[in-house]
């Protein structure tokens, strides 16, 4: 299975994470530093599904691309994804 791995900095503005993709067998994500929401290309810190510092995330099957932001500042978010 291979494997692809990343950091990406969120900011205020929704932030690409995770492309869609229908072969991915699984998406890991670890908000390694700060809080992010994650969501659609229109997430906002209101609508967002908050992950706090240190919250981690597995997301099976996904389709769709998932995208990240914050309140305020920069955070980090590693994303992990194993494909079939």
């Amino acid at each position: 299975m291979p494997i692809s791995s990343s950091q990406t900095s969120v900011t205020t503005a929704a932030t690409l994470l995770v492309s869609g993709d229908a072969v991915a067998e699984g998406v890991y994500l670890h908000s390694s530093s700060g809080t992010i929401y994650l969501g659609a290309s229109d997430v906002t810190s209101s609508n967002g599904y908050k992950m706090d510092n240190g919250d981690k995330l597995t997301v099976h099957n996904h389709e769709s691309p998932i995208y990240g932001i914050t309140s305020a500042g920069t955070a980090t978010m590693s994303v992990l994804v194993v494909t079939k």
